[in-house]
Order: C-alpha cells, then sequence, then structure tokens
C-alpha cells in the first residue's frame, strides 16, 4: 500500500497539469493521518475505512484529471488489468412537462492492442448511436406533446465488471410518457482476446440455451412458491410464459466471477418486479463452455 501512497502524493505535488485543490487536500488528509497500527478501541478501524473509501474515489477519479496518473497507474503491479478509463458528457433538459439526463461515456484505450482498440471504438460508435437516437427521439415527442403530456428520458452507465479476464459496460436507460420503461444494454471485452463478445460466443454448441433456460426456471418457480417472486412461469397467457433465453441474453460476470443473466423490465415479470437477474452456477453450464 505504500507504493501508492507515495504515487498518489507525488501526482498531487507534482503533476505538470495540476490535479484540483480538492484532489491534493482530500490525498493528504487521507494518507497522512492513516494509522500505523490498530487499537482495541475501534477507532482507528473506523478511521482507517473512511481513509479507504476517500482513497478508493481518488483512485477511480485520478485517471480523468491526471495524464499521468492514468499512464502510472496502468504500469503498477495488479493495477494495468484492472483499469479502464472512462469519461462522459451529458446531455440534459429540464422543463415543467420534459426531463432527461443522458450520460454519453466514452471509453479511452490504454492498450497497445490493434484488436482491443477496435474493440473499444466499436463500443464507444455504439453508445453514441444509441445516446443520440434516444435524445433525437425525446425531442420529438417533446416537440409533439408539448404543454400537454409529459416525457422523461435517463441514461446511466457503470462500469459492472473490470478484472483481468473482463471488461463490462453497462447502460440503464429509463423511459416514461404515462407508463415507464427500463432498459439495459451490455457491452463486454474479454481481455484475454481484446474482442468484444456476446453470450454466445462463450460457447461451442447452443446446448447452453436449454441448460441455463432450465436453472433459470427452477429458480423463478423456487421464488413464486416461496412469495419472493412474481415471474410469469404458469400464465394463462403462454405468450407471456418464460421459455427460454436468447442466444445472446443479457449477461455479465459479477465481482466473484459468477455468469448472471439479466432481464429487462416486463421480460419475464411484472413491472413490480423491476429488472430481474439471476445467477446460474458454473456446473449449469461449464459442459458447453469453448
Amino acid at each position: 500500500m505504500e507504493q501508492y501512497d507515495d504515487f498518489l502524493k507525488r501526482i498531487a505535488r507534482e503533476e505538470s497539469r495540476e490535479a484540483p485543490q480538492w484532489a491534493i487536500d482530500c490525498i493528504e488528509e487521507a494518507l497522512t493521518n492513516l494509522p500505523k497500527k490498530r487499537r482495541h478501541n475501534g477507532r482507528v478501524l473506523r478511521y482507517f475505512g473512511t481513509a479507504m473509501a476517500a482513497c478508493l474515489a481518488l483512485f477511480i477519479a485520478l485517471p480523468n484529471i491526471s495524464a499521468q496518473a492514468a499512464d502510472t497507474l496502468q504500469a503498477l503491479p495488479l493495477v494495468g488489468p484492472l483499469v479502464e478509463i472512462v469519461t462522459f458528457r451529458t446531455y440534459e433538459k429540464d422543463t415543467e412537462n420534459h426531463h432527461a439526463m443522458v450520460e454519453i461515456p466514452t471509453m479511452e484505450s490504454q492498450s497497445d492492442d490493434p484488436v482491443y482498440n477496435e474493440s473499444v471504438n466499436t463500443i464507444n460508435q455504439d453508445v453514441e448511436t444509441l445516446t443520440s437516437t434516444l435524445i433525437a427521439q425525446f425531442e420529438a415527442d417533446a416537440e409533439a406533446l408539448g404543454d400537454e403530456g409529459h416525457t422523461s428520458l435517463e441514461v446511466r452507465h457503470e462500469i459492472v465488471t473490470n478484472t483481468d479476464q473482463w471488461f463490462t459496460l453497462r447502460l440503464e436507460v429509463w423511459q416514461g410518457s404515462g407508463s415507464s420503461n427500463t432498459t439495459y444494454y451490455y457491452y463486454h471485452i474479454d481481455k484475454s482476446t481484446g474482442e468484444i463478445v456476446t453470450l454466445s460466443d462463450l460457447f461451442q454448441d447452443d446446448g447452453y440455451l436449454a441448460a441455463i433456460s432450465d436453472e433459470i426456471l427452477r429458480q423463478m418457480r423456487k421464488a413464486n412458491e416461496e412469495g419472493t417472486g412474481i415471474f410469469w412461469i404458469d400464465s394463462e397467457f403462454d405468450a407471456w410464459n418464460f421459455q427460454s433465453i436468447d442466444p445472446d441474453q443479457n449477461f455479465y460476470f459479477d465481482s466473484d466471477g459468477n455468469l448472471v443473466i439479466a432481464f429487462d423490465k416486463y421480460e419475464v415479470a411484472p413491472g413490480a418486479a423491476g429488472c430481474p437477474s439471476f445467477t446460474i452456477p458454473l456446473s449449469v453450464y461449464e459442459a458447453y463452455l469453448k
């Protein structure tokens, strides 16, 4: 940890493109006062947690405020594969009848791999196209409705996975006009190849579809029986009942490396269920992996 402490302090003091004063002050406050030994009254542990939270916030912020910080973090042991730099701009509109807040993230590649760089550029272009389309539709609806109706659009981004194997960016799109809907968009890069991947790219044949779908159905049925779920599996309307995931169903790997299958609002349950997701044990799909 001392290596990171020294690095952060040096950046705060020496960065040619000076970091904001709030960043310098926070670094000095958090790192200078970190306790050297553990006490038994609990005070040190509480302060240590606060200081570490400040340091982690700066760990995320520094690459976006300092070019030197970005380069150096990539070179530090165990950090390079984990750091992806994402900046974003926003589109905002807020009137009495119409509200929009759209985050438009842009990934900045720190790799020399042309495949990886091409993947980053492709994701950036897809995100730009998606957000531009959503904004254009919002503006058209707002103009058409005027003061006679209400429209809302919110787009948020999150890095849901950033390990030595996977990078996953998620966009959450919330649209409202009378009723509301939430849709997720996931973008994955396999860091071992630098390529963009979808769910089907992980498997050697279609056997994974039935295996994963059966596991999800099992979890849905259990939740319904226990009263913790309201999934559409035994509805009188067959068209509503969950049958199978799509070949390229939304997915991601969580921080523990578990495969998570994600659904949009209204896809497998009423709106009150939100956007459900299901963690799938490796044993369910391992036989079908490439």
